[in-house]
C-alpha cells in the first residue's frame, strides 16, 4: 500500500533528505540535526531577548529593596525635630558651665525643641556653642533645633533687668533702686545687706556695713537672681576694681587701713564734681587728720541723720553723732556713700600739697584750695554771695 508524502515518517520525508550526504542511509539523521539547530537558535534568540529584561527587573528589585531598607534605617536613626520658628515663648536658664547637652535637656523639658539631639546637632553645626552666655532666655515653643540655637545666641532674647548705679549713692538708695528695677523685695535686700559674711567682701577690710562696697556701675540682673546674688554682683565688682588699684597695699603705704581709705574715698565722692579736684580733696582730708583738725565735711553730718531715718536736710551740725565731723576729729565710722573708681583712686593716690581748706569757687562747681585760713574765709564769703552751694 502506498502512502502520500504527508503520511511518510519524518525519517522518510523527502524534505528532510539530502543527496549531498556521504551515505544515502544517513539522510534521516541530517534532517533531525537541522531541525534541532533551528530549535536551538530560536531558544538562544529568546534567551537573548529575555536576559536584558531579567537584568532590568533584578536591578529594580535591588533598588526598591535598598530604598525600603534605607527608609527603615532613616526612620530608626532620624533626629526628631520641629520645623520653623515655633510659637509662644518659654524661659530656660543657662547656668555657668552648661554645655550644649545641658541646654538641650532644658529645652526639651519645657517643650521648646522636640529632641535633645536636634539642638545638639544645630549647636555643633553653628560652630558657636562656646559663645552661649549664662543667663535666662526666652525661646519659642516647638522651635526647630536651629531656631532654638539662633534664639539663644540673640542677645535680645536674654531676659535681664538693667540697673545703673550712679557714683555717690548710699546703700539705702541703691537697695531701693534694685527693688524698683528688679522686683526683689526691699525687705529681702535689707536683710541680705546685713549678712556681710555672705556678700563676698574682699579681704583686708574690717567692715561693719555694706556701705562703700556696692560699686557703682551698670548691671544686668537675671530673673533668677536673689537679693543675695544681686548684692554679690556689686561687691564682686568692687573687689575687681580695687584689685586693679592695688587698693589695700596703697592704703597701707599712706599709713591708713584699707577701710579708712574707703571712707576717705566716699567723702571725696560726696564733695568733688570734677576729677581734677578729687586728689586735692583727699589730700586736704589727710592733712587735717594729721593736724588733728575736724575734717568738717558736711555730707558726713547729713549721712548721720539719714542713718537714723531722719531728714538729712534738718542737720544742725550740733548733733551728738559719730558722723558729726564738725565737732569731732577723725573719720566717720563708716563710708558715707559708694564711691566710683576715680574717688577710690584719689583716696590712695592723693595729690601732693599742704592745703587745709577748700571751697567752691565758681558756678560750675570747681574748688579753690589753700592752707591760709584768711584766704579760705574770703573765698567762702564769695561763694555764699554768689550762691554757688557752699
Amino acid at each position: 500500500m502506498e502512502r502520500t508524502i504527508d503520511e511518510l515518517p519524518d525519517d522518510d520525508h523527502p524534505l528532510f533528505g539530502s543527496d549531498d550526504l556521504a551515505g544515502a542511509g544517513h539522510h534521516h539523521v541530517v534532517g533531525r540535526a537541522r531541525r534541532s539547530d533551528r530549535h536551538r537558535r530560536r531558544r538562544t534568540r529568546r534567551r537573548r531577548r529575555i536576559a536584558p529584561i531579567l537584568a532590568v527587573v533584578l536591578i529594580l528589585v535591588v533598588v526598591a529593596g535598598s530604598i525600603v531598607a534605607l527608609g527603615k534605617v532613616r526612620d530608626r536613626f532620624a533626629v526628631a525635630d520641629y520645623t520653623g520658628n515655633g510659637q509662644g515663648f518659654v524661659r530656660i536658664a543657662v547656668q555657668p558651665g552648661d554645655g550644649a547637652e545641658d541646654i538641650a535637656a532644658s529645652l526639651v523639658k519645657v517643650g521648646a525643641v522636640k529632641s535633645a539631639r536636634a539642638f545638639v546637632n544645630a549647636a555643633k553645626k553653628s560652630g558657636q556653642a562656646g559663645d552661649i552666655q549664662p543667663g535666662t532666655y526666652q525661646v519659642r515653643l516647638h522651635s526647630s533645633g536651629a531656631a532654638a540655637m539662633a534664639a539663644i545666641l540673640d542677645p535680645a532674647n536674654r531676659l535681664v533687668s538693667k540697673v545703673t548705679i550712679a557714683e555717690g549713692r548710699t546703700e539705702k538708695q541703691i537697695l531701693a533702686e534694685l527693688a524698683a528695677k528688679t522686683g526683689i523685695g526691699i525687705a529681702d535686700l535689707n536683710a541680705a545687706s546685713k549678712q556681710l559674711g555672705s556678700l563676698g567682701l574682699p579681704p583686708g577690710y574690717s567692715a561693719t556695713t555694706a556701705e562703700g562696697f556696692l560699686f557703682p556701675a551698670t548691671y544686668d540682673f537675671d530673673p533668677n537672681d536673689t537679693a543675695e546674688t544681686e548684692l554679690q554682683s556689686l561687691t564682686a565688682q568692687f573687689a575687681a576694681e580695687t584689685a586693679k588699684l592695688d587698693f589695700v597695699a596703697s592704703a597701707k603705704s599712706l599709713g591708713v587701713t584699707p577701710y579708712q581709705a574707703l571712707i576717705v574715698a566716699s567723702l571725696v565722692e560726696s564733695e568733688a564734681k570734677f576729677d581734677q579736684d578729687r586728689g586735692k580733696i583727699a589730700r586736704v582730708i589727710y592733712n587735717r587728720l594729721a593736724a588733728k583738725m575736724p575734717i568738717g565735711i558736711d555730707a558726713a553730718n547729713r549721712y548721720g541723720l539719714a542713718v537714723l531715718g531722719k531728714d538729712p536736710n534738718s542737720v544742725t551740725f550740733k548733733e551728738n553723732s559719730p558722723y558729726n565731723v564738725r565737732l569731732r576729729t577723725g573719720l566717720p565710722p563708716t563710708p558715707i556713700s559708694n564711691p566710683g573708681i576715680n574717688s577710690l583712686k584719689a583716696a590712695v593716690n592723693p595729690d601732693a600739697g599742704n592745703w587745709l581748706y577748700y571751697v567752691v569757687s565758681d558756678a560750675a562747681g570747681h574748688h579753690f584750695f589753700t592752707n591760709d585760713p584768711n584766704a579760705f574765709e574770703a573765698a567762702r564769703q564769695k561763694c555764699q554771695a554768689n550762691g554757688w552751694g557752699c
